[in-house]
């Protein structure tokens, strides 16, 4: 039995099988409305994301950091095809926040923002979240679920990646 190819299978049918979730999704581009187009493409990464996510488990590093002046809890799953997530928790007084990063290739294509706000001996009783997916760089997408700052009038979307290249750095900073 020779290991070595008994090893790539996995990571062959994951690589094949994103890009036949890639070309589907993008031949549904060429004949649908700009809604069903930007639907299609969050599907697509959304399959992408939970399939990648579900391998995290095993692949994980864990961390702690104070960076921005509260303890942060940091995941980072490198994963055998060359994806990441990246998942970072904090919480400040009465809210909870995660931010979800997964990088393709080295390259962003999916972030999530989560905040909840839960009083002390109570259940949650606001949420907020946002998920941006992302091309080359730039907000392509985003779908929000509750009140926070995607209601702002001054709210960028693309700001996303100014936090996304921020937490990069963090990165570097702490300790292997």
């Amino acid at each position: 039995m020779d290991l070595t190819s008994s090893y790539t299978r996995p990571v062959k049918s994951k690589i094949t099988l994103s890009f036949i979730y890639m070309i589907g999704a993008m031949g549904l581009v060429f004949s649908q409305t700009p809604q069903e187009t930007a639907q299609a493409i969050r599907d697509s990464i959304q399959t992408e994301f939970a399939e990648n996510y579900s391998n995290c488990s095993s692949y994980s590093k864990n961390g702690i950091t104070n960076f921005n002046g509260k303890p942060e809890f940091w995941s980072i799953c490198e994963l055998q095809n060359e994806n990441r997530i990246i998942k970072i928790v904090s919480h400040s007084e009465s809210t909870y926040f995660e931010e979800i990063y997964f990088e393709r290739e080295q390259k962003l294509i999916y972030a999530r923002e989560t905040q909840k706000y839960t009083p002390i001996n109570s259940f949650e009783q606001m949420r907020w979240n946002c998920e941006y997916y992302i091309n080359k760089n730039e907000v392509i997408s985003t779908m929000s679920l509750g009140h926070g700052k995607t209601e702002d009038e001054e709210w960028d979307e693309n700001s996303i990646i100014e936090m996304y290249t921020k937490r990069i750095q963090e990165i570097e900073k702490i300790q292997q």
